[in-house]
C-alpha cells in the first residue's frame, strides 16, 4: 500500500505541475479568446454547482448522526468533479478544438471555486486557531488557488499568447504537445490507484453507504439534470457549444483533487475517496447517456 501511494502522489505531482498545465494552455492558446465569454456560461457554471454543493451540505447535517460530520466532504465529492483531468479532454474530443475556451474557463471556474471557496468555508466554520487564524488560513487558500496553483497560470498564459496572437516556436509548441497528450492517461492511472482504498473502506464498513449512495446520485444524476433545466430556462441562446461543455462538466465524476482537498481540511476524506470511485464507475454508464442525450 505505501508503495501505491507513493506512485500516486508522484503521477498526480507530474499532472497536475506538468502535463495538465501544458494541455490547458495549448488548448486557451489556441483558442478564440478575442470573442469573449458568455456571461451566462460563467453564472451557470458558478451557480448550479453552488447550490447543488449547498443543497447537499444541508442534506448531510439532517441526514443522521452517522452523516452529519461528513455533511462537508459530502458536499465537495458531490459538486467537485473531474473537469480538468476528463472534462476538458472529452469536451475537446466531442464538441472539437473550438470548445478550448469554453473547457478551460470551465475547469477554471470549477477549480477556483473549490480550491478557494472550500479552504476559505471550512476555515471560517471552524473559527481558526491561536497559531493559524481564519486571516491566515484564508490567505493560503488564496495563494494556493490564484498564485501558485500551475493550472490557473498556465490558463492565463494561454489566454495573454492567445490575445497577442503570436505563434510560439515549433520547439517549444511541439513539447508542450507531448507534455499534454500524458495528461489524461496518467491522471486516469493516478485515479484507478485510489480504488484499493476506497473499496477497502467500503468492505470494512469504514465508509456509510447512505451518503455515499446519496452523493453519488447527486453528482452523476441531479447535477448534470439540473444544469441542462438551468440552461433552458435562463440560457436558451446559448450556443451548443457552450451549453455542451456546462453539461459535460457537471456529469464528470468526483474530482480527484477533491481528495487531496479533503485531506488537508477534514478529519475523514474516506467519504470523498469512495465517491472518486463509485462515481467513476458509474460514469461510465451515465457520461455516455448525458452525452447522447443533452450533448449530441
Amino acid at each position: 500500500m505505501p508503495k501505491i501511494r507513493a506512485a500516486e502522489s508522484s503521477l498526480t505531482a507530474f499532472v497536475l505541475y506538468f502535463a495538465l498545465p501544458a494541455f490547458l494552455f495549448d488548448a486557451v492558446a489556441t483558442a478564440p479568446v478575442s470573442e469573449g465569454v458568455p456571461w451566462s456560461f460563467a453564472l451557470i457554471a458558478f451557480g448550479v454547482t453552488a447550490l447543488v454543493s449547498t443543497l447537499t451540505w444541508t442534506a448531510g447535517r439532517f441526514a443522521g448522526r452517522r452523516t452529519q460530520p461528513l455533511a462537508a466532504p459530502l458536499a465537495l465529492a458531490a459538486s467537485y468533479g473531474n473537469v480538468g483531468y476528463l472534462g476538458v479532454p472529452i469536451a475537446l474530443s466531442i464538441l472539437g478544438p473550438e470548445a478550448g475556451l469554453a473547457a478551460a474557463v470551465g475547469q477554471l471556474i470549477h477549480n477556483l471555486m473549490f480550491m478557494l471557496g472550500y479552504p476559505a468555508v471550512r476555515a471560517l466554520s471552524s473559527g481558526g486557531s491561536k497559531d493559524s487564524p481564519v486571516s491566515r488560513q484564508m490567505w493560503i487558500a488564496v495563494k494556493k488557488a490564484l498564485l501558485t496553483n500551475p493550472i490557473t497560470l498556465s490558463v492565463a498564459a494561454g489566454i495573454v499568447v492567445a490575445l497577442v496572437d503570436v505563434p510560439l516556436p515549433s520547439p517549444v509548441s511541439d513539447t508542450l504537445g507531448l507534455f499534454g497528450q500524458t495528461a489524461v492517461p496518467l491522471a486516469m492511472f493516478a485515479v484507478g490507484l485510489t480504488l484499493p482504498a476506497a473499496v477497502k473502506g467500503l468492505r470494512d464498513g469504514s465508509v456509510p453507504a447512505f451518503p455515499l449512495i446519496l452523493g453519488t446520485i447527486i453528482k452523476m444524476v441531479l447535477l448534470p439534470i439540473l444544469t441542462v433545466v438551468i440552461v433552458a430556462l435562463l440560457a436558451p441562446s446559448l450556443g451548443s457549444l457552450w451549453s455542451g461543455t456546462l453539461v459535460l462538466m457537471a456529469a464528470m465524476p468526483t474530482s480527484a483533487t477533491a481528495y487531496v482537498l479533503s485531506q488537508q481540511e477534514d478529519a475523514d476524506p474516506r467519504i470523498v475517496s469512495s465517491m472518486i470511485a463509485v462515481s467513476s464507475i458509474v460514469g461510465v454508464a451515465t457520461i455516455p447517456l448525458a452525452l447522447s442525450w443533452f450533448v449530441l
